[in-house]
């Protein structure tokens, strides 16, 4: 009988969730023993478990302190964006077109539109996105950026800017080893002024009237049934195939119906079904992510097949 070790975060998951999953695969695949550790324990007792047979590691998250004398180690971890990006390509998935910002960069706008998005190549939470005109984007020394500032310790990234609609918008496919958990649509907050094209920054102050990041406090939650773009999220976790718990961000272009996948979030800090965040945006929303596609249900399946693939 393998052992699988689920790595639990309680600010970030609710051990009853885990506790939900082991339950489910007790019954599934009774071969399977499944214990519980805690990310950031040094947990002796299920060390000493995991040691006395085969065993496979599933950490959504980094792991802090938690370690096993043997296994195989599926864990969340921060990569670049323009990593990412190289990985979907490699796969065929659908990627705007990104240049690594470096001292002889210059963009053609006949080739790059007349604006492009720049964002950090390693960052969380939208941090330091900005929208500017192609042919203005120019490097900048990572001594040049004020503090806190994450262009101090990454590069930045130019990408193509995929124009969504009159509010930007989003959608966050989070799977569970290629197999998706829930899909919510995120919609900017429709009391900014609308972007009428993918031109239409013009005009306005700056180049910021109009939000191109969706995911703000004020923006609208909605559950997505969208059967193509689940199915891109379900086929971008093949890029990742160490990661267990990741969340996709994909958009479709308003004008030509196309998807792309913008990044993932590979540190694996997406359990919304019973994070903090997760619950307020479940209640101020009106959803309720669990019943969606039967997450746990869901879950559980996704960790049997991932076993028995270990163990052939």
């Amino acid at each position: 009988m393998p052992n699988l070790v689920l790595v639990h975060w309680p600010e970030r998951q609710s051990l009853d969730d885990f506790k939900e999953i082991a339950r489910l695969i007790s019954v599934r695949a009774p071969e399977i023993g499944v214990l519980i550790a805690e990310g950031k324990e040094r947990d002796l007792h299920v060390m000493l478990k995991a040691a006395l047979k085969p065993t496979v590691v599933v950490a959504m998250m980094p792991r802090k302190k938690f370690r096993v004398l043997h296994g195989r180690i599926f864990e969340g971890n921060d990569l670049p964006k323009s990593e990412q990006y190289r990985r979907y390509r490699d796969l065929g998935l659908p990627v705007p077109d990104w240049q690594v910002i470096g001292p002889d960069t210059r963009l053609d706008p006949k080739v790059w539109g007349d604006y492009v998005i720049v964002k950090p190549d390693l960052a969380r939470k939208a941090a330091g996105i900005v929208i500017k005109k192609a042919g203005r984007v120019r490097y900048k020394a990572p001594e040049d950026y004020e503090d806190g500032h994450p262009g101090r310790s990454a590069p930045m990234v130019a990408q193509k800017f995929v124009y969504t609609g009159r509010w930007a918008n989003h959608y966050r496919i989070t799977t569970l080893f290629g197999r998706a958990l829930f899909a919510i649509r995120c919609e900017a907050d429709n009391s900014f002024r609308p972007l009428e094209s993918r031109d239409g920054f013009k005009g306005a102050a700056g180049v910021g009237g109009a939000p191109v990041v969706s995911n703000k406090k004020s923006s609208r939650y909605t559950l997505s049934d969208d059967e193509e773009i689940i199915a891109l999220g379900e086929r971008a976790h093949a890029a990742f195939p160490d990661i267990p718990l990741l969340g996709h961000d994909i958009v479709r272009d308003a004008d030509t119906g196309e998807v792309f996948l913008l990044e993932s979030n590979t540190r694996g800090d997406v359990w919304l079904l019973s994070s903090g965040t997760g619950r307020s945006l479940q209640a101020t929303n009106g959803f309720d992510l669990y019943s969606q596609f039967g997450a746990l249900e869901v879950a559980a399946d996704a960790l049997i097949t991932q076993v028995r693939k270990v163990f052939g």
